[in-house]
């Protein structure tokens, strides 16, 4: 007699699994018609076509887009307060700048990355209450950053910075330029740009590359 194998529980997808798969497959489609259309230009039937997935059942998980906009700035705000955590932690603050700066760039390579990226600097321009909530991510970057860099000082691994906001705002300025210009150039290789930023981010903040 065959031996009756019974599927193993932790294989079978829960209904939350497939709910938050479900979301992410809206929310992924939703970035894809932002960055072609803009958050005002892409309606929600463009959102259910790039989903495949009908009005009603996309309308379960999300009610209006600024409802689906709202859920993609709170995932935007986790990855980048994710991102920014990683300068903190053992081994020269240069390295783990470095290391946070071209893990960004990998994400920014992504497709679609670099026009969602543009649009929502253009909504944070126009101070839409969709630039406000992109403008929170921001600011949690910066604080972090502060913090990190007051602790590198207070250690005598950085030396005072005498205009901290302009320092931080002129390095976010750096890497988001260089981010958005490895697209417009495919020859600008994680390879080639490493050992470059290396240097500029040490020029920047008067430590040795």
């Amino acid at each position: 007699m065959t031996e009756l194998v019974l599927p193993d529980p932790t294989e079978v997808p829960t209904r939350e699994s497939t709910q938050d798969a479900r979301r992410m497959q809206i929310l992924d489609a939703a970035r894809t018609c932002f960055a072609r259309s803009g958050f005002r230009g892409a309606s929600m039937q463009e959102i259910c076509a790039e989903a495949r997935m009908s009005p009603g059942g996309l309308y379960r998980y999300f009610p209006s887009k600024e409802a689906i906009i709202e859920a993609i700035a709170q995932d935007e705000r986790c990855g980048a307060a994710e991102l920014v955590e990683t300068m903190r932690g053992s081994g020269p603050l240069l390295d783990r700048m470095v290391s946070c700066a071209m893990g960004f760039f990998a994400y920014m390579r992504d497709p679609g990355a670099c026009e969602l990226m543009a649009e929502i600097s253009a909504e944070s321009l126009r101070n839409t209450e969709i630039g406000k909530r992109f403008a929170k991510i921001d600011e949690t970057v910066r604080d972090t950053m502060r913090e990190i860099f007051d602790e590198a000082i207070a250690k005598g691994e950085l030396a005072p910075i005498a205009d901290m906001d302009a320092t931080i705002s002129m390095l976010q300025a750096a890497v988001d330029g260089i981010a958005l210009r490895q697209i417009n150039d495919p020859d600008l290789t994680p390879a080639r740009t490493e050992p470059l930023l290396r240097r500029l981010l040490a020029g920047m903040l008067g430590m040795n590359a």
